[in-house]
């Protein structure tokens, strides 16, 4: 993780990838608790019009599909997808709207700082 001008930008496939297997499935386990989250900030947010709400909404909902899908997968040893695959896959949906980049982007660093903080911490 790179700390710049205030920003904080994460290496997704290296650092998630460095993480120790019960690491990596707690991230998941955070990202996915952390989209959930941003749907309702989506939800919530009164300047945006219904249209956008249900944009925002569908695309959150299939990247948190393949998070889930990938944390079962990583309960039970099977490593199919790799951090690679996961993070061309949330570039997407990110692609396929925008607006979601820095929701996505927040709940990402800030999983991935979760888990690192307790791992620092034992």
């Amino acid at each position: 993780m790179n700390t710049s001008g205030g920003t904080i930008e994460l290496d997704y496939v290296a650092q998630v990838g460095s993480l120790s297997p019960e690491n990596r499935l707690r991230f998941y386990e955070i990202l996915a608790h952390n989209l959930t989250v941003t749907v309702r900030a989506v939800w919530s947010d009164e300047t945006l019009k219904d249209s956008q709400k249900v944009e925002r909404m569908k695309w959150l909902n299939e990247i948190m599909h393949q998070i889930t899908s990938k944390t079962a997968a990583l309960r039970r040893h099977c490593y199919d997808y790799t951090e690679a695959d996961t993070w061309k896959m949330m570039q997407h949906y990110v692609s396929l709207c925008p607006a979601l980049a820095a929701e996505i982007a927040f709940a990402t660093i800030s999983s991935y700082q979760a888990v690192t903080r307790s791992v620092d911490a034992a």
